[in-house]
């Protein structure tokens, strides 16, 4: 028996074609949000491997389970481009996927990728990744219709900006839900938030939400969500001696008076944002 199970098992490793790897750009999210997933593979299958093109089988596919075993719906990923991996070769794939296909529910959750390998028919399976999916309170909560010019013009949405807090970071969150049936239509991670200071947060007379937040020390961000959800403007004020960037709403908009305009494209390398942990108690 042991000799059987000894063949077995190297059969088993002989045929793998892929060695693969997948990582989350985090393991905890609120729920709604999208969710980064990044595959790395291996082609050790002795020949070149070339996946995807227009009508061609998903090659990669996503796999979730609840805590207690119950499968989900997969989420399928296709390329209508063909791309090859070279033999012997390593690559890295990072795709997004939305957040009713992967933290659309509360609870703790598992996924694996499942790569395709055109040459056996055959998927496989990368290592399991942990989900974990929690909500909270949001912070403003106001409705609104939606304007001429989006989806659904006339329907009646509500805007929620919620602060997620994580082990090591506290992150400000855009959401757009289905007022009558409250549906999270999209939840958007808008970026680091200082909590010192409070945030204006308003909607706009175009019923776009505009928010001012302090990202870090002396540094605010302004972001403006349209009422489908994506990001129509995000910018940055520093904040200068007497003269702290404020948010004016207009007639047409909205306006951030003081400060100075600060382009983080253009400014000296740092270590970036600090973490919670790293940061002096208030």
């Amino acid at each position: 028996m042991r000799i059987f199970l000894l063949l077995v098992l190297f059969a088993s490793s002989a045929v793998a074609q892929y060695a693969t790897n997948l990582t989350l750009s985090k393991n905890n999210f609120l729920q709604g949000e999208p969710l980064m997933a990044s595959v790395t593979i291996t082609n050790r299958s002795g020949a070149d491997v070339i996946v995807g093109g227009k009508g061609s089988r998903p090659w990669l596919q996503f796999h979730f389970e609840d805590s207690q075993g119950r499968q989900l719906s997969p989420v399928q990923i296709g390329s209508n481009d063909a791309f090859t991996l070279k033999a012997g070769g390593t690559t890295k794939h990072t795709v997004q996927i939305e957040g009713q296909s992967s933290t659309g529910q509360l609870g703790t959750f598992y996924t694996t990728a499942h790569i395709f390998h055109p040459i056996s028919g055959q998927y496989y399976t990368t290592n399991r990744a942990r989900i974990n999916v929690a909500d909270a309170k949001p912070m403003f909560d106001d409705g609104f219709g939606v304007p001429p010019g989006f989806p659904q013009s006339g329907r009646s949405r509500r805007y929620q900006a919620i602060v997620f807090r994580d082990i090591d970071s506290i992150t400000l969150y855009a959401r757009v839900l289905d007022d009558r049936t409250q549906e999270h239509l999209v939840t958007q991670p808008l970026g680091p938030i200082m909590t010192s200071v409070q945030p204006r947060i308003q909607i706009d007379a175009k019923n776009h939400l505009q928010l001012l937040f302090v990202v870090q020390p002396r540094l605010f961000c302004h972001t403006i969500i349209k009422p489908d959800g994506s990001i129509g403007k995000r910018e940055y004020y520093r904040d200068l001696e007497g003269s702290r960037p404020t948010l004016v709403m207009t007639g047409t908009g909205a306006e951030v008076v003081g400060g100075e305009n600060f382009d983080p494209a253009k400014a000296p390398k740092t270590k970036g944002f600090r973490k919670t942990s790293e940061r002096p108690k208030e």
